[in-house]
């Protein structure tokens, strides 16, 4: 089952057809991915895990407790130069080595040193050569002089690490290999016994059979939404070794226009009590010691009713931001993802709307159920909460034959969109399901978040509008294009707005439904900013003097302290 104002949600499972450098990688091929190669490999075995240990300790946890495990890491100092079985030729070195960890149905590495040469290359394989990461090579370090990968079907991974013959190796040592207890891979298509199957849901496949992939019709309106959507895998680096949950999240936009990667999520995504809180229970000395990222973009089906889906596509390492606790705050979490986001991922950074008001149109809310591909579910209501929960939306969902998609764990994090297509709040918790549809779900409202707890590391508005604009709305941007203000300015309450004479010759007026302190910003076609300044709204002034501006047609924004207001206007002397 899911949430009831619970933790964080769970690790996800990679459903693999074939997968060729699925995470950020350089090119290339390796030299010795094929199976006649690998008699000739040195192995390091690792102590055998007991699975059915885990799986019962998971079985018999409480309910909503806390968030359910899928691997358990294995501490170790393994240094790739002196177990591998090395190889030269006229191209140099070559250093070849299968980490296994028996019984383990995926595993992960986190390599806590890697210090390589220039035109040295890392390939990373599964027994099958289908699935390969890289190459990586010395750009790859992390700033603390880390590496680690995304999770790698069956129980062994095939490091392949090639060094030119005219350098030194340097170091690469692996601290840490997560083993996986539960069969992600397979979990989408194949079928459990029951003591499996009742787990199922929060790592790695959705649940309830009520979800709605988006490549369905539900989602034609929203296809830059959906692109903005990331399923986020959260490594919890503890005394006890590396432990893995999931999140949903989206990409956001900024009021500069620049595609900065940020990512809004939630709280509870990084909070110790909500992911360790009854691991802590069994295990008392369990402490969390740090926290990794890894960021998953357009994982969903191809079609409708496929049950597999593309290859993932991954970015690991991010920086929290700001964030802002569910106890007494809005519950969310923003980041920044450490590196670029390739184009070949057609990322969308979404827009978003502050406004305070007491009911919103439903649009949408895009997510990972389960850690599943990508679904959407449509709201029925979306109100404002009062008492306590103030600081979140409660939203409804259609039951019955009626029933659009609801959530489950693995969706928290997730973007709630509006009917104009902007994210307003961020998915804490709730108690819908699909065999509980009339359940509802809570989200942060972004109102709340934008001054949050009033610093820059507990509020959205430094993050999302450096320039300090004002504005209480903004459209999303594509990864190429013009800037999301000038292409979509008729979505910003122009109709609240009317200008005249227009054209005119730069003496413009204007009526609002405002008062007081206002700025604005003049654009032109090309997204230039080319004026902006300050004026004071009264009951008989409301004008701007634009008459320095060339002849041409210009976007004229206005924020006010409760809103936002554009129009075009025609210059011409």
């Amino acid at each position: 089952m899911r949430k009831l104002f619970s933790t964080a949600s769970l690790f996800f499972a990679l459903a693999i057809t074939t997968v060729a450098n699925a995470q950020i990688s350089h090119g290339g091929e390796p030299l010795f991915n094929n199976n006649s190669a690998k008699v000739t490999w040195n192995t390091y075995y690792l102590p055998t895990i007991d699975n059915e240990k885990y799986l019962e300790e998971d079985l018999n946890s409480v309910k909503g407790g806390s968030p359910m495990r899928v691997s358990v890491g294995q501490q170790k100092e393994l240094d790739i130069l002196k177990y591998a079985h090395l190889s030269e030729d006229a191209n140099g070195k070559h250093y070849l080595l299968a980490v296994q960890s028996p019984e383990a149905k995926f595993v992960t590495l986190d390599f806590t040193s890697y210090d390589i040469p220039e035109g040295a290359t890392l390939y990373i394989y599964d027994q099958s050569g289908e699935f390969v990461l890289g190459s990586f090579n010395k750009d790859d370090v992390k700033e603390d002089g880390r590496f680690y990968t995304q999770a790698i079907p069956g129980s062994t991974a095939y490091i392949e690490y090639n060094v030119p013959a005219d350098k030194e190796p340097g170091t690469l040592i692996i601290g840490n290999v997560g083993h996986g207890y539960k069969d992600i891979f397979q979990m989408i298509s194949d079928t459990y016994s029951d003591a499996i199957e009742a787990a199922k849901g929060p790592h790695g496949t959705a649940e309830g059979s009520c979800h709605i992939n988006v490549a369905c019709s539900a989602a034609d309106d929203w296809r830059d939404q959906v692109r903005s959507v990331v399923a986020i895998e959260i490594r919890a680096n503890t005394n006890g070794g590396q432990l893995s949950f999931m999140c949903s999240g989206a990409l956001i936009n900024n009021t500069n226009q620049d595609r900065t990667p940020y990512v809004l999520s939630a709280f509870h995504c990084q909070d110790e009590e909500a992911m360790l809180g009854d691991l802590q229970q069994r295990y008392p000395n369990l402490v969390l010691n740090g926290l990794d990222f890894v960021f998953y973009f357009l994982y969903q089906t191809s079609t409708c009713s496929a049950t597999v889906g593309s290859s993932n596509k991954s970015v690991t390492g991010a920086q929290m931001l700001a964030k802002y606790s569910y106890n007494g705050g809005s519950d969310f979490l923003l980041m920044r993802i450490s590196n670029a986001i390739p184009d070949t991922y057609k990322p969308y950074y979404a827009g978003w709307d502050r406004n305070n008001v007491a009911t919103a149109t439903p649009g949408a809310c895009i997510h990972h159920p389960g850690g599943d591909f990508k679904k959407i579910s449509i709201p029925k209501t979306v109100k404002r909460m009062s008492g306590s929960y103030n600081k979140f939306w409660e939203v409804a969902w259609y039951t019955g034959n009626s029933n659009k998609g609801v959530t489950e764990q693995g969706s928290s994090g997730s973007p709630l969109f509006n009917a104009d297509k902007r994210i307003i709040g961020q998915l804490y918790a709730g108690s819908s399901a699909c065999n509980y549809m009339s359940g509802t779900d809570l989200y942060g409202r972004i109102y709340n978040s934008w001054t949050g707890g009033g610093t820059t590391t507990n509020s959205l508005s430094s993050w999302l509008d450096p320039a300090n604009t004002g504005v209480m709305v903004l459209d999303g941007i594509d990864y190429t294009g013009s800037s999301a203000a000038i292409n979509s300015v008729e979505d910003y309450n122009s109709a609240e707005m009317t200008v005249y004479p227009n054209p005119s010759n730069g003496n413009v007026h204007f009526d609002v439904n405002a008062l007081g302190m206002a700025n604005y910003k003049v654009f032109d076609l090309s997204g230039r900013c080319v004026k902006e300044g300050y004026t004071v709204l009264t009951a008989t002034s409301q004008a701007l003097d634009l008459s320095s501006l060339d002849n041409g047609t210009y976007i004229l924004n206005l924020y006010t302290s409760s809103n936002s207001y554009t129009s075009k206007i025609i210059i011409k002397k």
